[in-house]
């Protein structure tokens, strides 16, 4: 399926994309590698009726001399959209950029011999399936036609939350149905390419808000984000659960109960600090943190059997299966123990009887009609799209998406006099808590993570495109520095009339104030570890080049350039709270054990069932979480 514009509209989209990428020095412009055709094809297969006529009724508006334009007009007519007090404009243009710069450097390479794109940045290209990559150790149920199941509890998702309710339940020899919108993928299928990654394991790539505030990005896969996350381990802070108990009345949540799920946990996924191996990047951090004397730690992550050699690639699935997903861990225990696992199948909604759940109703992607009854439901479908298919069930308590809480990551771009080759080793294996808690218990995490040309390209400016193919061609001497910040101030989740959830979000001010002040941190930390220039991912060029002017400097183009919707491009992958347990239904959607106020064995078992946001990575807490309510499922129905 596809866009179909009309044919100056058509003209006018090739212009935009080749002004944004031109294929200078030799290189192919961006429709030479076809990446309209692709942004079409992408545009129209959005399930949003919404999202599609939106970016048609765009195209079709543009200025029809535009195209006819010099390069230096077409050029300014695109930053004055950069740079417009219109926020419409500035996140139309955002969108544009993005869609076409990433496109442009992740599209496989359809020449003969090398991408000429990859060899000009010295990137080296996807490494391909390894040869000796172990083979699928789960067999999903086949649904070959309309088809009905009974089980005691059907579970909707298989990341953190679902996957580990789904190990709990089966080994306590409940009879269970797991049912995944994305496909199964492992290591045979983990290339490293990074378009395929996308498509195939976020179901296309992050989801934004429609001011483009932010980008939220969840793995869509069998094993959900447990699939595709960094594997940096952390205990929900103590200071976080007394938050719980004093504002949320959830009094058991400070107790053995619940540590005993966290030690549970912990072992099952194997953490350990032994597979951090520091890389290029990490030398640099860990030099900047010691010269400060500031907090530095080595990271915690669920991985055994790591390697540098093939490392970096997490976000696209681990090719050597060293990373311990649910995959690898409490859904193999689930199947094991008799569990059936469906995959692409999106649940319609939940089936709700005499004020219980009942089952769930989803269509596969084939087509057919899956129906399956239970005695209990538990919802694991993601802090998005939870919330989403308990509107669609038919749940009128109006907390159901609101308290979206997110970790905002601002990054910091570092360019250093010698490579970093920053797509190579560990994907990160050092973080700082020097700033964690700045006030009310909101602040900052340092952390740094392997960075891809798609990273690059999507948090880099774009003030034109000679600048914009400078910072790209110095990606290996780049490193990506993050600012892991817990917002305090929630967004919502809006479900439309079609029953999909549009996220809406923005960086308030208490929140934009914790996060300058991180910034500020941060670049003291890359200046003392060699930094030659940083600069951020704000939309105007906001940079520091050490011994040419303070910091303050950097701080001032951040604040005058502006921290509004699309003038600083922010990224997500933490999503929680839009169906939060609490003491009461009039300020939640569950209570203490989970389960819906306004359902009876309706249980939220993923982020969305966490009050706050946590300031840490939240893998550990989410499967934690599951694990305390599904032990309480299992007392219930057994």
């Amino acid at each position: 399926m596809t866009i179909e514009l009309s044919e100056g509209a058509r003209t006018s989209l090739d212009a935009i994309c080749d002004t944004f990428v031109p294929g200078e020095d030799g290189l192919p412009s961006a429709t030479d590698l076809h990446v309209p055709d692709v942004i079409l094809g992408a545009m129209g297969s959005n399930p949003s009726a919404d999202v599609r006529d939106g970016f048609a009724g765009l195209i079709e508006g543009w200025d029809p001399g535009f195209a006819s334009s010099s390069k230096e007009d077409r050029e300014k007519f695109l930053l004055e959209w950069c740079d417009s007090e219109d926020v419409t404009q500035r996140a139309a243009f955002q969108a544009l950029r993005k869609l076409t710069v990433v496109l442009y450097y992740t599209l496989p390479w359809q020449g003969e011999g090398k991408n000429p794109v990859d060899a000009a940045i010295g990137y080296p290209g996807p490494h391909g399936p390894l040869e000796d990559a172990p083979p699928k150790t789960i067999k999903p149920l086949e649904i070959t036609e309309d088809t009905e199941l009974d089980c005691d509890v059907v579970i909707v998702g298989s990341g953190a939350g679902g996957g580990t309710a789904a190990g709990v339940l089966a080994k306590e020899g409940l009879d269970v149905v797991v049912v995944e919108t994305g496909g199964y993928f492992s290591e045979e299928d983990f290339d490293g390419a990074e378009l395929d990654g996308f498509v195939r394991l976020y179901g296309g790539g992050g989801v934004p808000t429609p001011d483009q505030s932010i980008a939220l990005l969840a793995g869509f896969c069998l094993g959900g984000g447990t699939t595709v996350n960094y594997t940096w381990c952390f205990r929900p802070p103590d200071h976080v659960r007394q938050e719980w108990k004093e504002r949320f009345g959830l009094d058991e949540w400070m107790g053995k109960d619940f540590d005993d799920s966290l030690d549970a946990v912990w072992d099952r996924i194997h953490v350990n600090s032994e597979n951090s191996m520091p890389s290029l990047r990490d030398v640099r951090f860990r030099e900047g943190l010691s010269k400060l004397g500031w907090d530095s730690h080595v990271m915690q992550r669920n991985v055994l059997g790591c390697s540098e050699e093939i490392c970096g690639q997490c976000h696209y699935g681990c090719p050597i299966g060293a990373k311990q997903s649910t995959v690898k861990t409490w859904l193999q225990d689930a199947y094991d123990a008799g569990a059936r696992i469906v995959v692409n199948a999106p649940v319609g909604k939940v089936l709700i009887e005499m004020g219980a759940a009942k089952g769930v109703e989803a269509t596969t992607s084939e087509g057919h009609k899956l129906t399956v009854r239970a005695r209990a439901v538990a919802a694991a479908a993601g802090a998005i799209n939870t919330p989403a298919l308990l509107s669609r069930s038919g749940l009128d308590n109006p907390n159901v998406g609101k308290n979206l809480m997110l970790h905002p990551v601002l990054l910091l771009w570092a360019m250093f006099e010698e490579e970093v080759l920053p797509w190579t080793g560990v994907f990160g294996s050092t973080y700082c808590d020097e700033f964690l808690d700045m006030g009310e218990g909101y602040g900052v995490k340092y952390m740094h993570a392997s960075a891809h040309p798609s990273d690059l390209a999507v948090f880099a400016p774009w003030r034109g495109s000679s600048e914009h193919s400078e910072l790209m061609l110095s990606l290996r001497y780049t490193g990506g520095f993050g600012i892991l910040q817990r917002a305090r101030d929630a967004g919502e989740v809006v479900v439309g009339k079609d029953g999909l959830p549009t996220p809406i979000w923005h960086l308030s001010d208490f929140d934009r104030g914790v996060m300058r002040k991180g910034l500020d941190g941060l670049a003291q930390i890359l200046e003392a570890g060699g930094a030659r220039r940083m600069y951020t991912s704000h939309a105007g060029w906001v940079s520091y080049d050490p011994g040419n002017g303070g910091r303050e400097k950097m701080l001032k183009a951040a604040d005058d350039y502006g921290w509004g919707p699309a003038q600083v491009t922010l990224g997500s992958f933490h999503l929680m709270g839009t169906a939060h347990m609490g003491s009461s239904r009039e300020s939640s959607v569950c209570d203490s054990n989970g389960e819906a106020w306004d359902a009876r064995n309706l249980f939220v078992v993923d982020g969305a069932v966490l009050p706050t946001g946590l300031g840490v990575n939240p893998m550990i807490t989410i499967e934690a979480a599951a694990h305390k309510i599904a032990r309480g499922i299992a007392a219930k129905l057994t």
